[in-house]
């Protein structure tokens, strides 16, 4: 695991104390000059000083006019041109990283235009977005959900999309603000539970001094290194306001500094057991070129390590899509967006999404449901099981990763099987087996035991597009199966085949074609919601018999917006 410390300069007690803290570790850290700062002699001798003595990196932080991302392009680029040259006049070199909660591609254009020694940029905050707007009283107008929890190569139409290939990258290595719980970034507010110690207070993460979350946290992150071809990222960036009188933290700041220095000392014994590395943010960023090709695959892990709950998560980002799997509920996509889209967007006063600087979703159970483990009530995919007029949703049966393979630019993921057992004392055992790959997700059901008689599986997908948990406008979107074609106009019309190959709705909206095939389906099916409902809904339809695996694919693809 690659370990970056990020500490944002002020003058103040609390900042000294953090930087002393850092310094008696022996923990070379990613100073992030706010640009706001840099007229601050007193700071800027200080950072200079510890920048020379203890091989400390100076990075920019982008604050001069407040969130960069939510100005005019005019602004975006006079302020960001401003602050690197007075950066420039300063320390006598431009910086090499830079960064703030949140980039577009816009900033980060601006940013490699005037200054092409900045390769590595903090660009987002991974899945913050609706949930945490919500809990800070509708005051924090960050919205960054779609993007990678780990560093990506950011593309130049959609800065949280990752790059196809080098003709769409914009040139600079991105990480996000913290590193997030990759089960609450699904499930609640992930700023809480983050690699941002008095956040996890916040959140009473903690017991006092007793905060076992911090460390298991560190520790889900050193076990990402098992799943991919090279190193995890974890970064630490915690404002020294946290660390003193913080309105926040319920707990003193005696307990507060102690669970703080804790962590740190944790993180500076892996690093002395050669078990993490630490990296300054620009070291990162020539490691990840190094080590890590555009348009690759990285797995993403979670598993519960707050409430017990044995639950876990798959993620998966690539260049076509990012997906992650609910396993707790028999292993069912619950969150998908299709970068194979290539969604354009910026934020700021001239963009028609001035605020939502998210990647749309076409599948988002958390967001778009009603009854959590109900597949019939919303966004989701499942497999529904029927055996004598008797259907059983797979979402009612939790399982676990049996298995993660990885084999060049495409993904294995292996579940333990499931039982279902119907009223009539029939019985199925499945198992369920994900392939990843760029053209889309390749769906196994094998069949490892079961009862004389017929069952039929039906896989289904409920999907929809958004940004938050409202419905969007869902005329524009066709649906249908195969050559047969409807455009949606919320009155539960419905499309369908025998022997059908492919269901679709294509949503020019978010420029994505989404498809379920199956090449020995039985029956196809699309079908359109209502104002009550509105969703599309694509099923296959397939029968047992004596088949010993069932097999679909989910592919998405590029069409053109409205």
């Amino acid at each position: 695991m690659i370990v970056n410390i990020i500490q944002r300069p002020e003058k103040s007690e609390a900042y000294e104390f953090q930087r002393k803290v850092s310094i008696d570790l022996g923990l070379r850290v990613t100073i992030a000059l706010p640009a706001s700062l840099i007229e601050e002699k007193e700071v800027v001798d200080l950072v200079k000083s510890d920048s020379e003595k203890y091989g400390h990196e100076v990075m920019l932080w982008l604050d001069a006019k407040g969130f960069p991302w939510l100005l005019s392009r005019e602004d975006k680029n006079k302020s960001i041109k401003d602050s690197i040259e007075r950066f420039k006049t300063v320390f006598g070199y431009y910086p090499k990283a830079a960064g703030h909660y949140v980039l577009d591609s816009e900033c980060i254009k601006i940013i490699r235009d005037c200054c092409p020694e900045i390769r590595t940029v903090i660009a987002g905050c991974f899945e913050e977005g609706v949930r945490v707007f919500h809990g800070c009283n509708n005051s924090w107008y960050l919205f960054s959900e779609g993007m990678s929890w780990t560093g990506w190569y950011p593309s130049r139409t959609h800065s949280l999309r990752p790059a196809a290939d080098e003709d769409d990258w914009s040139g600079v290595v991105a990480v996000p603000h913290l590193s997030r719980d990759l089960v609450q970034a699904y499930e609640g507010r992930d700023d809480f539970f983050a690699s941002h110690m008095p956040n996890v207070q916040r959140g009473l993460g903690n017991e006092g001094r007793i905060h076992e979350y911090d460390y298991n946290l560190i520790d889900q992150y050193r076990m990402q290194d098992d799943f991919n071809g090279f190193d995890s990222y974890y970064q630490v960036h915690v404002s020294s306001w946290w660390l003193k009188g913080c309105p926040n933290v319920i707990d003193s700041d005696d307990i507060t500094r102690e669970n703080y220095v804790e962590t740190m000392k944790y993180i500076a014994r892996l690093c002395s057991e050669g078990k993490a590395k630490g990296m300054t943010l620009s070291e990162y960023g020539e490691y990840y070129r190094k080590n890590i090709p555009i348009g690759g695959q990285t797995v993403g892990v979670g598993k519960d390590i707050l409430y017990g709950s044995g639950k876990q998560y798959f993620w998966l980002f690539g260049k076509s899509f990012r997906a992650v799997v609910d396993i707790f509920q028999g292993g069912s996509i619950g969150d998908l967006r299709p970068y194979a889209g290539r969604y354009e967007a910026v934020t700021g006063l001239d963009s028609d999404k001035p605020l939502m600087g998210s990647y749309p979703y076409i599948i988002q159970s958390q967001f778009r449901t009603g009854v959590k483990n109900h597949c019939c009530d919303g966004s989701r995919t499942t497999l529904i099981a029927e055996h004598n007029g008797e259907k059983l949703d797979m979402c009612f049966y939790p399982t676990k990763i049996k298995e993660v393979f990885r084999n060049g630019n495409a993904t294995k993921l292996v579940l333990e099987p499931v039982v279902m057992e119907f009223n009539d004392g029939y019985r199925i055992k499945v198992r369920t087996v994900y392939v990843f790959t760029d053209d889309g997700i390749e769906i196994y059901r094998q069949i490892l035991e079961r009862s004389e008689g017929e069952c039929e599986f039906c896989e289904y997908i409920k999907g929809c597009y958004g940004f938050t948990e409202y419905p969007e406008e869902m005329r524009g979107i066709t649906f249908g199966v195969d050559d047969v074609t409807q455009e949606f106009k919320y009155r539960n019309r419905e499309v369908s085949r025998e022997g059908g190959k492919c269901a679709f709705a294509e949503i020019p909206q978010v420029t994505a074609r989404v498809e379920l095939c199956a090449d020995d389906a039985e029956n196809v099916t699309a079908r359109e919601g209502n104002l009550f409902e509105p969703y599309y809904l694509l099923t296959a339809k397939q029968k047992i018999n004596n088949a010993k695996e069932t097999k679909v694919c989910l592919k998405m693809k590029k069409i053109q917006k409205i």
